[in-house]
């Protein structure tokens, strides 16, 4: 640990000839952020080998691309407790926002995890996803994706993209209004009434699990599941919150008898965590 504050004082120095905040945020990254995570993952029993880390429930994730941060979400999902859920019951996880399928991926090695159903509407970023599913070809059987975004009703959206930042993307808000190297993606909006639907008639005698975390869109995701009556043939759903306060999300799911448990994050960018468990019956 003597070794990474060293590390840090020295790039600290160097930052303070950099003039650009976002190179500053890089560099630190590279030369600090990203050895301390690898070397707190290692600790934890984690391996790395080529670009892929193999996590010690034997899920292996690409993470060469350090540009894009790879490590926070490892240790977001395989080790912080927010993915964390004891399942005793046969179950189909609904995945909304799969970003490059650490989620997906995470839930299926657990054996009553049946099937999971993935949604993600960026191209750039689905692609990134296909390769740790084929990282992971047995369990990659259990997951079916799919490479549109959920929304009130379906459309077709044209809105900025940068490959540094996949898991902030917004098809609902321009999250990266003066940032350079943005690109635009093309994106396919489904209805979330007809999609969700689709999966909930196809397993009708298994529990139902939402992860919802696709950057604003959850309102409307949510507004039209309970426009359609759904959200109460819904069991479990853990959920990241943007942009707004959670009340509206809140209140759905109380109304459709859900116990919840909110978890702010950030009360400036009005971000953070619901987690709920249907209490009344179906």
């Amino acid at each position: 640990m003597k070794d990474f504050f060293v590390t840090e004082t020295l790039v600290k120095l160097m930052c303070c000839f950099v003039p650009t905040k976002r190179w500053r945020a890089r560099i630190r990254y590279r030369l600090v952020v990203n050895p301390r995570l690898q070397y707190q993952l290692l600790k934890e029993g984690f391996t790395l080998n080529d670009g892929v880390m193999t996590t010690p429930q034997g899920v292996r994730i690409d993470v060469s691309d350090t540009a894009d941060c790879p490590l926070y979400l490892v240790r977001e999902v395989f080790v912080k407790s927010e993915y964390n859920l004891d399942i005793g019951r046969e179950s189909v996880l609904i995945d909304i926002g799969m970003n490059r399928a650490a989620v997906s991926l995470r839930f299926a090695t657990n054996e009553n995890i049946k099937s999971v159903y993935a949604f993600e509407p960026f191209r750039p970023t689905f692609e990134s996803a296909k390769r740790n599913l084929e990282l992971n070809a047995q369990l990659s059987e259990k997951i079916h994706t799919f490479n549109v975004g959920l929304g009130r009703k379906e459309t077709t959206l044209e809105v900025p993209y940068q490959s540094a930042g996949t898991g902030r993307m917004s098809t609902t808000h321009d999250v990266l209004k003066g940032q350079e190297n943005v690109n635009k993606e093309t994106v396919v909006i489904k209805d979330a009434a007809k999609e969700i639907a689709a999966i909930l008639r196809e397993n009708k005698n298994r529990y139902i699990i939402v992860k919802c975390d696709c950057e604003g869109a959850e309102f409307e995701i949510f507004d039209r599941l309970d426009e359609q009556g759904l959200v109460g043939r819904i069991d479990v759903v853990i959920m990241e919150y943007h942009f707004e306060p959670p009340d509206r999300l809140v209140e759905i799911l109380t109304r459709a008898g859900f116990a919840v448990q909110r978890k702010i994050a950030s009360r400036r960018a009005k971000t953070g965590y619901i987690y709920a468990v249907r209490m009344a019956a179906r």
